[in-house]
């Protein structure tokens, strides 16, 4: 199984950051029929959506569960005069720099067949990010567009579906098989990124994260480094920097043995072991690591925020 590729002479993209912004009213949106399919583009590691705004576009924005309010570049927001709040507001990221950010909204947000009206997003400076990117980056689609959706990401086919119904029979929580892992959606606090609690690395049970902002594969934060015995290995690893909103996060790269959830075997897997750069708001001490992009990849994965399920499985033939 392709985990993807690291390469430790340049700084990977993590998007998994936290602008914590209280957002008035959600978005209101407009699809037609019960769902849709919007095609994205998978440029290292991460979900790129081509979306108007105001009628203006196409930008490119990324989908990052790990957000908790959409995001627009300040530079976006002053190109087409989007209304911003005098007061920057503090927020949280992965990177040791303070976030600050601005809050707005955008009258008319389109996604494919979807419409999103009177959209609440974060306005912050993402130049470091889309030099990271190595392309510019208009946006983030973060919580403030996933919650309350069925979304599902359907790597292979490159299509993110938007749906009305839960793909599965209703009533009871699909069943985890060697081909399937099923688990209800939990959180923990100081984070949006969906907690997936059957999961095992190197046979130690621990609590992982959905994180579709993030272009790694399986990261390990200090504290399960610790616990599965594992510090010397992540002392002696590949430095490999990333970014994130707040700047470089220093880490390094291995393999764990085994990478289980629930009874879905993955095998060896390469990891990325935190060495320093994530916060404390960000949850690291109730969760074990993420689970990003370079992972997920080989499977489809529904977030289902309406009835609170997560389904990872492998492609349709």
């Amino acid at each position: 199984m392709s985990c993807g590729r690291w390469n430790h002479r340049r700084a990977e993209k993590v998007f998994a950051a936290a602008i914590a912004l209280v957002l008035p009213a959600a978005a209101v949106c407009r699809a037609a029929g019960s769902s849709l399919e919007i095609p994205f583009t998978f440029f290292r590691n991460q979900i790129l959506l081509e979306a108007e705004v105001n009628g203006k576009g196409p930008f490119q924005f990324v989908l990052d569960s790990g957000t908790f309010s959409s995001t627009v570049s300040l530079r976006l927001a002053k190109e087409l005069k989007l209304p911003l709040d005098s007061r920057p507001a503090a927020g949280i990221g992965a990177g040791n720099r303070p976030v600050r950010a601005r809050a707005t909204r955008i009258e008319r947000l389109k996604l494919g067949g979807l419409t999103l009206s009177d959209f609440p997003a974060a306005a912050l400076d993402l130049t470091a990010a889309s030099e990271q990117f190595r392309r510019p980056l208009d946006g983030v689609l973060g919580n403030g567009f996933l919650s309350g959706r069925i979304i599902q990401i359907d790597y292979f086919h490159r299509r993110l579906r938007v749906m009305e119904e839960s793909p599965f029979p209703p009533g009871a929580l699909p069943a985890s098989t060697a081909q399937r892992f099923s688990s209800p959606m939990q959180f923990v606090e100081g984070s949006v990124m969906p907690v997936l609690e059957d999961c095992y690395v190197n046979g130690v049970r621990l609590s992982l994260t959905v994180d579709t902002g993030s272009s790694l594969g399986l990261i390990l934060f200090p504290h399960a480094i610790q616990r599965l015995g594992l510090e010397p290995l992540a002392r002696t690893g590949l430095p490999m920097p990333a970014a994130g909103y707040g700047g470089l996060v220093r880490l390094t790269k291995g393999w764990v043995k085994s990478l289980a959830l629930g009874k879905m075997d993955l095998g060896a897997v390469e990891v990325a072991y935190v060495r320093g750069g994530y916060r404390i708001g960000e949850g690291t001490r109730d969760r074990g690591g993420n689970l990003g992009n370079a992972l997920l990849q080989e499977f489809v994965v529904t977030l289902d925020f309406k009835n609170r399920v997560v389904v990872i499985e492998p492609p349709a033939e």
